[in-house]
C-alpha cells in the first residue's frame, strides 16, 4: 500500500515539473536555435522608404498587441533664424513599438524614424532591439560568423568583454563601399544635430555622401556576457534620404 502511494506521488511530481522544465530548456536553448541570428534582424515586412500610412497598416495588422509610443520634432529645428509658426509646428518623427515575450524571455522593440511631410513622411531608419532576460541570444562566435557570411568583414566597430559593434556602409545599390570604414566614418560627426545647422552644413554633409557613395549603413551594437549576446540593437539607415530631408527642413518657413 505504502509503495503504491509513493509511486503515485512520484508520478505527480514528475508531471508537474515537466512544463516548467520544458519552458526552462526552451529559454536556455534560444541561442542554439538554427534561426538565432535571424531573431536579431528586423522583419522583412518593414522596409526603408515605406510611407507612414503603410507602416501604420503593418503595425496594426501584424503587431496589434505591442505597446506604442510616438515622438515629434519641429519641422524646422534651427535656433539661429526667425521662423514662421508653420515652421515651428511638429511632425511625427518616430514611432516605437515594444513587446515582452514571456514565453522566450525576450524583450523586443522597434523604432521607425520618418522624414518630414516635406519629403513624404517616409521611413529612413529602422532600429530593432532584442534583449534576453533569461539566457543567451547567440554565441559571440556564431554572431561574428553570421555577420561575415552575409556582409563580409565589418568596416568599423569595436569589442570589449561586455560590448561589441559591427558597422557596414553601402552604396545606393546596396553594395559594400570599398574602404567604407575609412571613407564613411567622417559622415557620422557631420550628421550630429544636423537639423539645427545652417543650410551650408547640410550641403557639406550631402556632398560628402555623394563623393564617398555612403548612402546606407547597417550597424549592430551588442551586449555580451559569458561568451554570448544578451542584447542586440540593429540599425538600418538610409543616410542619403535623411540628409535630403534635412536640407528641405532647414530652409522651410524662414522669415
Amino acid at each position: 500500500m505504502l509503495k503504491s502511494v509513493f509511486t503515485i506521488l512520484v508520478a505527480i511530481i514528475l508531471l508537474t515539473c515537466v512544463p516548467y522544465a520544458s519552458a526552462e530548456a526552451k529559454r536556455r536553448d534560444i541561442g542554439a536555435m538554427p534561426d538565432a541570428f535571424e531573431r536579431l534582424l528586423p522583419s522583412s515586412v518593414f522596409s526603408l522608404g515605406m510611407s507612414a500610412p503603410d507602416l501604420e497598416r503593418v503595425i496594426a495588422s501584424r503587431y496589434p498587441d505591442w505597446k506604442r509610443s510616438d515622438r515629434q520634432r519641429a519641422m524646422n529645428n534651427r535656433k539661429d533664424v526667425t521662423l514662421t509658426p508653420a515652421a515651428r509646428s511638429p511632425y511625427l518623427q518616430t514611432i516605437s513599438i515594444s513587446f515582452e515575450d514571456k514565453n522566450l524571455g525576450l524583450m523586443r522593440e522597434y523604432g521607425f524614424v520618418l522624414t518630414s511631410p516635406l519629403s513624404g513622411s517616409r521611413v529612413y531608419s529602422i532600429v530593432y532591439v532584442v534583449q534576453s532576460h533569461t539566457g543567451q541570444l547567440i554565441s559571440v562566435g556564431d554572431w561574428k560568423d553570421e555577420l561575415h557570411s552575409r556582409w563580409g568583414r565589418e568596416q568599423g566597430g569595436m569589442q570589449s568583454e561586455t560590448r561589441a559593434r559591427a558597422t557596414y556602409f553601402l552604396n545606393a545599390e546596396w553594395q559594400l563601399v570599398e574602404n567604407g570604414g575609412e571613407k564613411c566614418a567622417p559622415i557620422y560627426p557631420a550628421l550630429v544635430r544636423l537639423d539645427e545647422k545652417p543650410l551650408e552644413a547640410v550641403v557639406d554633409a550631402s556632398n560628402l555622401i555623394k563623393t564617398t557613395g555612403c548612402a546606407f549603413s547597417r550597424d549592430n551594437f551588442v551586449g555580451m556576457a559569458n561568451g554570448a549576446l544578451t542584447k542586440s540593437t540593429f540599425y538600418t539607415v538610409d543616410i542619403q534620404r535623411s540628409v535630403a530631408d534635412v536640407a528641405k527642413r532647414v530652409i522651410f518657413g524662414i522669415r
